[in-house]
């Protein structure tokens, strides 16, 4: 193992790096903190059967000045998601993550393979800088194992190219919060905090890469207005909080799914007119049929009879092919599932689907050079938007959002709760 600080060990990494498949594990000072709030140690790299360490802020060595740009070989990388948030080019990235859960639907802990090398350093109560205060040597010896436990012959290009550079583009952004009432809420997370900003964390390694999103003891998918912990995020100075919540989403979507048109005015009043009822009780009542199926009364109404044969016909098609096929051509096999009835395998397809068309019109508000929000939950974004901004912005961010052929509904307010 090399830590290379010379000219000469950098001509001979740089030699390898250039001509040959590598994989790259960087370790960050602080292993509990997000990549915007925090510091680089050092990169361990393994390639043409050899490993070495680029340090970037340890005690054991000085900072290395090196070019990683010009490779044009594949590189796999543990946490592209988070390493996209650092200043470091490096071309043809492929994330370790999303190969071994997609051969193994399971998640690889690397923090939990390090604890046995950090126990000795929490013990002595240093919690903060581990990654910069163990011997880099120490953990070079245990990364080794790491790498040769993993086989790398895995990926999905639209995950690794298109969903988790988004996702990273989005954390980078972080949310302000109300100090005050942060710390009165979450009073174990001030250490998460930065330029008074809290960053959050996507998860897109589920079944169906529905994200989830926790960082720093809160989980941002499940912010509750009624509790008041959503009064503790605010816009920065000079502007209001504007959300995009998409209506009536999932419906919609199954519309596009089943081939079926529906109206452009509320589907669900569509729906409750047909059921004889109001707006609140049909609503209620379509979200019962869609998750919990379709009865015989329900298929006298068209859309459910689409529906229903949608739903039998995928699931022959699913459990005799062994995977079902989303809209961006991921495979969800039907072993990850269980008991995979047709219903369940829908509901899997549907939440796959949502997550696509989410991330594409996010790609498309970067393409058009439109702000990304600084929060997505599901069917719902949240921007900051300038308060003198006027409304041309505003315009161009919905016309996106609706160019799959979901209407939205907006609201805006001075904290998350008033949205």
């Amino acid at each position: 193992m090399v830590i290379v600080e010379t000219q000469r060990e950098k001509e001979i990494f740089l030699e390898k790096w250039n001509n040959n498949e590598s994989v790259i594990i960087p370790i960050w000072e602080d292993l509990e903190r997000h990549p915007m709030n925090n510091s680089l140690s050092f990169l361990y790299v393994y390639t043409a059967n050899n490993d070495y360490i680029l340090p970037y802020n340890h005690n054991d060595c000085e900072r290395v000045q090196i070019d990683l740009s010009e490779s044009e070989q594949p590189k796999w990388i543990w946490n592209k998601k988070g390493f996209l948030q650092t200043n470091i080019d490096i071309k043809n990235l492929k994330d370790v993550h999303t190969s071994l859960f997609f051969q193994t639907n399971q998640t690889y802990d690397l923090n939990l393979k390090l604890e046995g090398l950090t126990t000795f350093y929490y013990r002595l109560g240093m919690r903060d800088g581990l990654g910069k205060s163990i011997p880099i040597m120490k953990f070079g010896e245990v990364l080794r194992g790491i790498v040769g436990d993993w086989v790398l012959n895995t990926t999905n290009d639209w995950i690794d190219n298109t969903m988790i550079p988004i996702l990273s583009d989005i954390e980078r952004l972080g949310i302000t919060v109300d100090t005050g009432k942060f710390f009165d809420r979450w009073p174990d997370s001030s250490k998460h905090i930065k330029g008074g900003k809290i960053f959050t964390e996507y998860n897109p390694y589920t079944i169906t890469s529905r994200p989830s999103n926790r960082h720093g003891g809160i989980n941002f998918s499940a912010l509750n207005k009624k509790d008041g912990s959503r009064e503790s995020f605010i816009p920065k100075e000079g502007n209001i909080f504007l959300q995009m919540d998409y209506d009536a989403y999932h419906v919609r979507i199954i519309g596009k799914l089943v081939k079926y048109q529906l109206p452009d005015t509320s589907v669900h009043q569509w729906l409750g007119d047909q059921y004889g009822c109001d707006y609140n009780e049909g609503k209620g009542r379509t979200f019962r049929i869609l998750y919990g199926g379709v009865s015989e009364e329900d298929k006298r109404i068209p859309f459910f009879e689409e529906v229903d044969r949608f739903i039998q016909e995928l699931g022959r098609d699913s459990v005799s092919k062994g995977w079902v096929q989303t809209p961006k051509g991921r495979k969800i096999s039907i072993s990850w599932i269980e008991n995979p009835n047709p219903q369940k395998i829908f509901n899997y397809l549907l939440q796959a689907s949502e997550t696509e068309f989410n991330i594409e019109v996010m790609k498309k508000l970067k393409e058009e050079s439109l702000p990304l929000p600084i929060l997505y939950t599901y069917d719902s974004f949240l921007f900051e938007y300038p308060i003198d901004g006027g409304t041309e912005v505003a315009k161009g961010i919905k016309s996106v959002l609706q160019s799959f052929g979901f209407p939205i509904k907006a609201s805006w307010g001075m904290d998350y709760s008033k949205v």
